[in-house]
């Protein structure tokens, strides 16, 4: 089990990477405009609430709009977060005549600081096969609309657009500034609000292909794609990401040999906002 576990963390690793140097996602929004510069920023923080109503005990609280939430995301500068991905897949890896089929279960802890005023961000990504602990770490540094990937071989460099344009597309905040447009499929109102707005296979695809297409010709269905906004006292603390996929890549990779693997299972990822309006410096690593 820990040799096949071992074998997706590398699949894992080596189609992110592909993906990102490749430009293998398929975001459409335009390179975001830098405006950072290197040298040490001193650390602020401001915060904004939303507009609020005082209320008498016996008045019901006026439920709040997707207009004053999205006013509120949209005044977000700097955040941090700490996000859980879990994939659950039955994998089927086929060497040769030889095929060996395992329930495999992977945790990716993911830390990040993302900055909208100068275009930077710090991901640093832990992936866990479990129960078996085989693990593997990575790192992403945007700067300058350059992505720097940091894998087992060492520090690559994407002067490709399209790679930060992921990292700027595909994050919570990004997607409440985008989703908070839109009617809410389901909402819960309660101590936490929960938006939740179910997503199409064009919506998801691209955050699949990024993780599980390791070749261009990987084929990837995805299906059951949900996104969910948690606010509380109006304003965004976190939120998920889940959906259903179903991957076949031939690999060629003089490190793991030919091999075909099939994946079919589920994502899930959980984000929390941990911090927010808070300057970080960030500096490109040496290559």
């Amino acid at each position: 089990m820990k040799k096949y576990a071992l074998v997706l963390i590398l699949v894992l690793v080596i189609g992110f990477t592909a993906g990102c140097l490749g430009g293998g996602s398929d975001t459409t929004t335009s390179s975001p405009a830098v405006s950072s510069s290197p040298g040490t920023t001193t650390p602020t923080t401001t915060s904004q609430s939303p507009t609020t109503t005082s209320q008498s005990p016996t008045e019901t609280p006026k439920e709040v709009t997707t207009d004053e939430l999205l006013q509120w995301v949209s005044a977000l500068n700097q955040y941090t977060y700490v996000s859980n991905a879990t994939i659950s897949m039955l994998v089927v890896v086929t060497q040769g005549n030889v095929s060996q089929r395992d329930n495999v279960t992977l945790n990716i802890i993911e830390r990040g600081y993302m900055d909208f005023e100068s275009w930077s961000a710090v991901i640093n990504t832990t992936t866990i096969s479990v129960p078996d602990g085989a693990s593997t770490n990575t790192s992403r540094i945007v700067f300058n609309n350059v992505t720097y990937i940091r894998t087992p071989l060492g520090w690559v460099k994407s002067d490709d657009p399209t790679t930060a344009e992921f990292v700027w597309k595909y994050n919570i905040v990004s997607l409440a500034k985008e989703y908070l447009k839109r009617t809410p499929d389901e909402r819960e109102n309660g101590e936490r609000l929960v938006l939740r707005y179910h997503l199409s296979d064009y919506e998801v695809r691209p955050l699949a292909t990024m993780y599980f297409a390791t070749t261009p010709d990987t084929e990837i269905s995805v299906k059951d794609g949900v996104l969910e906004l948690y606010f509380e006292n109006g304003r965004l603390v976190g939120g998920r990401v889940s959906f259903s996929v179903s991957a076949k890549t031939s690999i060629d990779d003089p490190t793991i040999g030919k091999m075909t693997i099939t994946q079919d299972g589920s994502w899930s990822e959980t984000i929390r906002i941990t911090s927010i309006n808070e300057k970080k410096n960030v500096e490109a690593p040496s290559t």
